[in-house]
């Protein structure tokens, strides 16, 4: 028996894998003033017995919320003498508008009067130049604490080929301030590049204490109702980790839920026998998409959050502001805009009646008709016609509120087919040899249109898609990631017994600290390359591919070329990192029950606005469509879930098993 639940910014979802293999699903609003609450409102709506819960897994947006809301621990950071503006000078990459004369770099969450200066230096290989003074050490740490400093990050020069005075310092802050939250960077982001490692560490003491506090209290609330076991939390780089690794590792969970939307993807294409799709996950606020060449999506070593790089694995996707309630707006220009702005939850778009009064996409899809107000989240929120009519309004388009909501849609669209481009012509891979797959609440409802505007035929959409996130926990792998930085060139030595030997020692200890048994895992090996002269460099994973230099290369080079579209040969080639990755196989077996019992409520005709136009189309529930039954568009299912459209010109098949195919004709 297990569970999955995954908090959005608008609804928190949960998934019930039974004894028998079957599946339930619950959706409540989430609550933003309690997040952890939402949990339990999900749990009691859904009539789960705790005490039965053999695994209970979870994503959550709080790592991320934390940081963007700058709502975290008051930070304190310690660095090596001469260093400390680091993470005020950052790099030359400017983000955003390059050209603006009033250019503000990403700030990172830490004043530059707790960043304080330890008397201590290393060399470039980790050899010691200065001893620690460790007298002097603690006079600052005792500054920050009397400012009031709650947590800190030490990051000293060079530590992550020799962690010798970080470990100094955290036994020092563990003897005379266990109160106190520390992070070191050689446990946090054991790689070279300062400003990144200084960032990294950071962020992790900036949000590290708010997750270790929300998941004490979720364990709590747990605990209380009856659940006996630990619970897994998902990562950036869709695995899960033991909740006892939270606090220690809370970057890895900045895209902790897109990232279980893409393991669920890979999973329900499976399935279907489908092996190269890209994914699009439409919810309340934004679009999150990645692209999975036989079913396996890009891991890469960094992301960006708040425009500040973290380096932390994390599945390769983009992710644009484009969900259901994106605001739609009228720029200085006169042109229409949508996104990146959201209503949110709460007061949400105007349609929900909560006070909101601009205008959203979900609000241009009440008015479009594609959005049945009686119907939406299965009957338990009756959306508000005129309000949502009133909302558009606002935005004072010549042609009328029809024309607004069709503008908005065909906007939305437009940016959701961007990113997908991001993710695959941008990168040389045409997008119409893939299957797109559409879950979140709006994915299904966009995802032909989105397909039709790439050229894409196929849409795939997963049973009830609106909670794809949540049952990609419960499929989902447990991975823990280990890194060693070893900048020199790629030579047959640089992945030699002993390296791996190295590895294994560091992935076994690891793997214990959070409760694995030796045998239960498996241990994947890697090595982050690049041609040396380049800034960045590329994660190549051994599977199949030998330890020796000319195999590195080769498979190096063929990454190289997938991704830039060239390689060179006559450069030497540098090993930066080697990776290693600790994997237990998820072994569970998932029931879905095809397509469910079959309604007796009938379809209906009603008109919507479609391009333009005013169509009839037909609206039917989900579960009105039988196995093997194909329908044309225009039509509308609807679900608790979620809502799909087919447009006209495309088909809908029911699959055997309870998915769905879209194709266009």
């Amino acid at each position: 028996m297990q569970v999955g639940v995954e908090i959005g910014g608008t609804f928190t979802d949960l998934v019930w894998r039974k004894a028998d293999g079957t599946v339930t699903t619950g959706k409540v609003a989430s609550r933003p003033d309690a997040i952890h609450e939402a949990v339990m409102d999900a749990i009691s709506t859904t009539g789960i017995d705790l005490k039965d819960i053999r695994e209970f897994a979870h994503g959550s947006t709080v790592a991320t919320n934390t940081l963007l809301t700058r709502r975290g621990a008051t930070t304190g950071l310690l660095v090596t003498e001469g260093f400390r503006d680091v993470v005020e000078i950052g790099t030359h990459d400017r983000v955003g508008n390059i050209y603006t004369a009033f250019y503000a770099k990403p700030r990172v969450p830490v004043a530059r009067r707790h960043v304080r200066e330890v008397a201590e230096r290393l060399s470039a290989d980790g050899a010691v130049v200065k001893e620690i003074d460790l007298e002097a050490a603690w006079r600052q740490i005792s500054e920050l604490i009397d400012d009031g400093v709650t947590s800190i990050a030490i990051c000293l020069l060079h530590a992550y080929r020799n962690p010798v005075h970080e470990k100094a310092l955290l036994d020092l802050m563990n003897e005379r301030a266990p109160d106190v939250d520390v992070f070191a960077s050689h446990i946090v982001s054991p790689e070279f590049r300062e400003y990144e490692r200084s960032v990294t560490t950071t962020v992790n003491a900036f949000v590290g204490p708010v997750v270790r506090k929300y998941v004490q209290n979720l364990e709590q609330g747990l605990a209380k109702h009856g659940y006996p076991g630990a619970m897994r939390l998902m990562q950036s780089s869709g695995g899960v980790m033991p909740s006892s690794a939270a606090g220690s590792n809370a970057v890895r969970m900045l895209l902790s839920g897109p990232s279980a939307g893409v393991r669920a993807a890979q999973w329900f294409a499976a399935r279907n026998q489908i092996s190269d799709i890209i994914t699009l996950d439409m919810g309340g606020t934004s679009t999150d998409v990645a692209i999975a060449p036989n079913l396996t999506p890009r891991v890469v070593p960094e992301l960006t959050v708040d425009h500040l790089p973290i380096r932390s694995t994390a599945i390769d996707m983009a992710t644009v502001g484009a969900g259901g309630g994106s605001i739609a707006a009228i720029d200085p220009g006169g042109f229409l805009n949508v996104g990146p702005a959201s209503a949110g939850a709460y007061p949400g778009p105007a349609s929900y009646g909560r006070g909101g009064e601009l205008p959203t996409v979900t609000d241009a899809q009440v008015v479009a008709g594609l959005l049945r107000p009686a119907r939406f989240f299965g009957g338990n929120l009756p959306l508000r016609k005129d309000l949502a009519v009133k909302a558009l309004e606002s935005l004072k388009l010549p042609d009328g509120t029809g024309a607004a909501a069709d503008a908005i849609l065909r906007m939305v669209n437009s940016n959701m087919a961007a990113a997908v481009r991001l993710v695959s012509t941008a990168r040389g891979i045409d997008p119409r040899d893939f299957t797109l797959v559409a879950f979140g609440g709006g994915g299904p409802l966009h995802g032909a249109k989105v397909a039709e505007e790439l050229g894409m035929t196929r849409v795939l959409i997963p049973w009830s898609p609106g909670i794809a996130s949540a049952f990609g926990l419960l499929v989902a792998d447990l991975i823990l990631d280990v890194v060693h930085a070893r900048v020199e060139p790629l030579t047959d030595e640089s992945f030699n017994s002993h390296a791996i030997r190295t590895l294994q020692t560091q992935c076994d200890e690891q793997a214990a600290s959070v409760g694995l048994e030796k045998g239960s895992y498996q241990v994947q090996y890697g090595a982050d390359m690049r041609y040396a002269g380049q800034g960045y460099e590329l994660p190549v994973w051994m599977a199949g591919v030998a330890h020796d230099a000319a195999s590195l290369r080769q498979a190096f080079e063929e990454e190289h070329r997938t991704l830039y579209g060239y390689a060179r040969p006559n450069l030497p080639v540098q090993l930066v990192n080697l990776r290693a990755r600790i994997v237990r196989k998820n072994a569970a077996s998932l029931i879905t029950s095809g397509s469910g019992p079959i309604t007796d409520e009938q379809a209906v005709s009603e008109t919507m606005m479609h391009e333009g136009r005013a169509v009839p189309a037909i609206f039917m529930p989900r579960a009105s469509l039988a196995e093997g039954q194909t329908m044309k568009g225009p039509a509308v299912l609807e679900e608790p879930t979620s809502t799909v459209f087919i447009p006209e010109g495309w088909t809908c098949k029911c699959l055997s098993t309870g998915d769905l195919i879209l194709e266009k004709y």
